[in-house]
């Protein structure tokens, strides 16, 4: 699965340490994960998402809020890869909870299912690699991703940036490239009780010669919520709750609104030539 940063070699797995056939090695640690992140690419000594916005993230997608969108994803991945095995990679994948529960959806489906991610942000997969045994997790930009090239057949990417060409690489002939973003009015009512102006998201288009369009959709659902707690954890795994007042937070915990989701969902086939 997984190679070496450095010289881009394979890696194997001897006595708990991945090895690369240029001596380069990655411990695996006691969760199970391999840190593959070379020190001198980091950003910033923790790099993504911290420790609150990955715990309030797992705690809101465990009570299945966003379940309709993971069995979306798993339904277009059973729709366009008919192979009985199925490489899958989710590439900036936090703390894993749509990698496993679309690996479950599609072993559920008859398809065997190898499931692997990365992300940068340690803690995330540290969480991940603890919670998901069934998946391999890699501390790793999407921007550099530490994955045999023409070795996978579908990506999923939700929420996440990557690089266009990067995921081109790693697929195979044909592959799937499932790419999720917030649709235009994706919490809209969020947004407007914690802003004085709520503008709506752009929806990102992919521009390339790499890349088939196969679909593209709208998939749209209401969040209804029994308990502030549930609310909290909705703000805390977004950025605004970074980026507004303690009065907004407390007005949108206290509200009774539901909040209404939108995902833009783009299907695209990485084209046989490339």
């Amino acid at each position: 699965m997984w190679i070496c940063p450095a010289c881009r070699l394979p890696l194997s797995l001897e006595s708990g340490t991945w090895r690369c056939e240029a001596k380069h090695s990655y411990d695996r640690a006691k969760e199970g994960y391999v840190n593959l992140q070379l020190a001198q690419e980091r950003s910033s000594k923790a790099p993504g998402d911290n420790k609150d916005m990955i715990l309030a993230r797992r705690e809101f997608l465990q009570q299945g809020f966003y379940d309709p969108l993971i069995a979306r994803i798993a339904d277009l991945i059973q729709a366009q890869c008919l192979s009985p095995e199925i490489h899958l990679f989710d590439a900036g994948c936090g703390e894993g909870y749509y990698l496993e529960q679309i690996r479950r959806q599609l072993e559920s489906a008859k398809h065997q299912c190898i499931a692997a991610g990365c992300d940068i942000s340690k803690v995330a997969i540290q969480r991940a690699a603890k919670t998901h045994k069934a998946c391999q997790f890699a501390v790793a930009s999407t921007f550099k991703i530490p994955v045999g090239s023409e070795s996978l057949d579908v990506v999923i990417q939700v929420f996440a940036p990557s690089s266009e060409q990067e995921v081109a690489r790693i697929l195979k002939p044909n592959g799937l490239w499932i790419l999720v973003n917030p649709g235009p009015k994706h919490l809209q009512q969020l947004k407007e009780s914690i802003y004085d102006v709520s503008k709506p998201h752009t929806l990102n288009q992919v521009d390339t010669n790499n890349f088939t369009v196969q679909s593209r959709e709208s998939l749209g659902f209401d969040l209804s919520f029994s308990q502030p707690e549930q609310r909290l954890a909705l703000l805390k795994m977004t950025p605004y709750f970074w980026h507004t007042s303690e009065q907004n937070k407390a007005q949108f915990l206290q509200s009774q609104i539901d909040c209404q989701t939108e995902f833009d969902i783009q299907v695209l086939r990485k084209n046989s030539d490339i």
